[in-house]
């Protein structure tokens, strides 16, 4: 559990157990077998008395605890003397624990499902526990089962994400497709970025998946997997041509990410950092960049323009390459300060010795305002639609739009 519910958990325990005047309180799971103990307010600790102690991760048979005996009915919620019942004095951990009064109540959830109890025990006999104790119990078992569900519900969702990221790799239904990166002002391809699809049941769009790894902490593994799967295809590219691949900044840092890289022509990959990938460390990234720049490899920042993120990964790591993202590039005829955006990334790659390629070109006058604000190369459907395959766009078709 997360540590706010543990926290609020553990709160919950040691009001109840101060407020009727208990020894240890705790909070059970029941399992196909077994009475689980995720949480246990004892602060007398293991030390004080011979006998054993209940503590959290502990589990038990059920019979054998006070727990199950109470949610099936063979023993009462409120018990103020265990040795006036035969069933409660003869159970092993009335001993164990001494258990000498006991008092719990059912965790039930939203959809009825009782998930186990709140319980708390005495040492000795307490004959002043009563039914408002019981109602107390209850109360604070209500506030715990709100929070459970809250819980299970969150841990289901991950779960599916899990599941379907897991149903992704371990299936093999990871494709990539190969969109044109043009020189606009030649309107010769120079390149391509390599851009990942899924298929089969519950498939869902890229951008989606890879955030549901990210939850599941899977990122890596399903970048890994993109990523050498396109570089796999770069013998079958035009050798003047490169070939663009998308990577989060905890994947770039990876070991396994330096070495999958190495086995190909670094000189023609271009590694594109998203503008909503966070960067922990610059300093680290620009690190495991190093040796890879040092021998070609070029940096590219993506969604430029989206949001505060890319303009400070642009400052930050000095890439050769910015990708103005497609919501700026549909602007650009009817917003001067999205114009205005674009003659001031082109100056600035210009002072960096870089350049800007705009993304998500559709139509005729979009490419013209770009050729006019200095921007020399481009991709988007009215260049090029992403492509299972690698042959070069004819050129002769593209200079017809020049």
């Amino acid at each position: 559990m997360g540590t706010g519910k543990s926290d609020l958990f553990a709160s919950a325990l040691a009001v109840v157990r101060e407020h009727l005047g208990l020894d240890v309180t705790y909070i059970s799971e029941i399992t196909e077998r077994h009475m689980v103990y995720h949480h246990v307010c004892d602060p007398a600790g293991r030390d004080d008395l011979d006998n054993a102690r209940l503590s959290a991760g502990d589990k038990l048979a059920h019979k054998q605890t006070y727990c199950h005996n109470v949610s099936i009915g063979n023993l009462p919620e409120l018990i103020c003397d265990t040795q006036a019942i035969p069933f409660s004095r003869e159970l092993s951990v009335t001993k164990n624990l001494n258990i000498a009064s006991h008092i719990g109540v059912p965790i039930q959830l939203k959809d009825g499902r009782i998930y186990g109890m709140m319980c708390g025990f005495s040492h000795t006999a307490n004959k002043t526990l009563n039914e408002r104790d019981l109602a107390t119990m209850r109360i604070f078992a209500n506030l715990v089962g709100e929070h459970l569900d809250e819980k299970i519900r969150t841990e289901a969702i991950i779960e599916t994400k899990r599941r379907r990221v897991r149903d992704v790799l371990d299936s093999g239904s990871l494709d990539v497709v190969f969109q044109p990166i043009v020189n606009i002002t030649s309107m010769q391809t120079v390149g391509y970025e390599a851009l990942s699809r899924f298929s089969g049941p519950g498939a869902c769009p890229p951008d989606i998946l890879f955030a549901e790894a990210d939850d599941v902490g899977c990122l890596a593994e399903l970048e890994l997997s993109a990523i050498e799967k396109a570089l796999n295809a770069m013998p079958r590219l035009e050798p003047r041509r490169f070939l663009s691949v998308n990577a989060s900044p905890s994947t770039i840092v990876s070991e396994d990410f330096l070495q999958l890289v190495s086995h190909y022509p670094l000189q023609r990959i271009v590694i594109e950092v998203t503008e909503h990938a966070q960067v922990g460390c610059y300093e680290e990234l620009k690190t495991a960049l190093a040796p890879l720049r040092r021998q070609g490899t070029r940096l590219a920042v993506d969604d430029a323009g989206a949001g505060y993120a890319s303009m400070r990964h642009i400052l930050q790591l000095h890439p050769d390459i910015i990708k103005l993202d497609m919501s700026i590039t549909r602007d650009l005829d009817s917003c001067a300060s999205h114009r205005a955006l674009v003659r001031a990334l082109v100056s600035f790659t210009q002072e960096t010795r870089g350049h800007v390629v705009a993304e998500g070109i559709e139509k005729d006058s979009e490419l013209a305002i770009l050729r006019e604000l200095g921007v020399h190369k481009g991709q988007g459907y009215l260049l090029g639609r992403p492509s299972m395959q690698l042959p070069d766009l004819p050129e002769s078709d593209l200079r017809l739009r020049a």
